[in-house]
């Protein structure tokens, strides 16, 4: 009886489960400047690959590097909980203290008792509030959410949404869902994260033919050593001054960033 005890208690822990939706988001570290003295906003998103590199190595150090000058505003991508029991901290945590910047770890999974994987925001904006929207899907694992922020910028109440997309079978309901929670922000708003799809999916195409939507990146250098980017930035509201793929060995994707004008 208590071998079979012992092997429910382990595989109820070794299954992913997904985070409860009304868990609460908690931002760490030193709270940034109440106001922004520059008219461009920089932003970029990462999907960190849990800090393995191309060689296999788990090195957050180098995935920090990979930013020379840290953005206003990151978002990152398959981001591990508490991944070092000796650090007793989330990657984003780790890569916002190495960053400079205030950190708030959105998971999606939990494994073992504990939130297992996820996203994060990293800011040096003040944000008023955070949001995590569950995307539906029915492969049931793969978990997905959308994390909804709102921030401060030259006096104006910004929104930007946050996402990591399935790849498989949930990909194309998702992709809709995410794009119309984006259309339907108030103006200014941006849209950063791993769609999991490139510029030549229907969806996207109908959303970049829209006069209101600013793609920063497409004609970014850079990009995904020989295929289509599928990490995005797209903005309503702004003007692009600059975007820009930041190759890299820290991950399996590049950084994307942008930097953005207030219309």
């Amino acid at each position: 009886m208590a071998t079979l005890m012992l092997a429910v208690v382990i595989w109820n822990g070794s299954r992913t489960v997904p985070v409860d939706p009304t868990q609460p988001i908690v931002l760490i570290g030193e709270p940034p400047p109440a106001a922004s003295n520059t008219d461009v906003l920089r932003v970029a998103t990462f999907n960190i690959h849990s800090g393995r590199g191309r060689d296999r190595r788990f090195d957050l150090a180098r995935t920090a590097a990979v930013f020379s000058t840290p953005p206003d505003l990151l978002g990152l991508n398959e981001v591990r909980g508490t991944w070092h029991a000796s650090l007793g901290r989330d990657q984003g945590v780790e890569l916002g203290q190495r960053l400079g910047m205030q950190s708030a770890f959105v998971p999606t999974e939990r494994r073992w008792w504990h939130d297992h994987f996820g996203n994060s925001v990293l800011t040096r904006l003040p944000i008023t509030q955070i949001h995590r929207l569950p995307l539906a899907g029915l492969r049931g694992k793969a978990f997905r959410t959308a994390t909804l922020v709102q921030f401060e910028f030259q006096s104006r109440s910004v929104q930007l949404l946050s996402v990591h997309v399935d790849s498989q079978s949930d990909r194309e309901r998702q992709l809709q869902a995410v794009l119309a929670l984006f259309t339907g922000l108030q103006a200014p708003a941006i849209l950063i994260g791993d769609l999991n799809s490139d510029r030549e999916d229907p969806q996207l195409k109908s959303l970049l033919a829209r006069p209101d939507v600013v793609d920063p990146l497409k004609d970014a250098p850079g990009g995904a050593r020989g295929r289509l980017p599928i990490d995005w930035i797209l903005a309503r509201g702004f003007r692009s001054r600059s975007g820009q793929f930041i190759d890299n060995d820290a991950s399996d994707h590049p950084a994307a960033v942008a930097e953005l004008e207030l219309e």
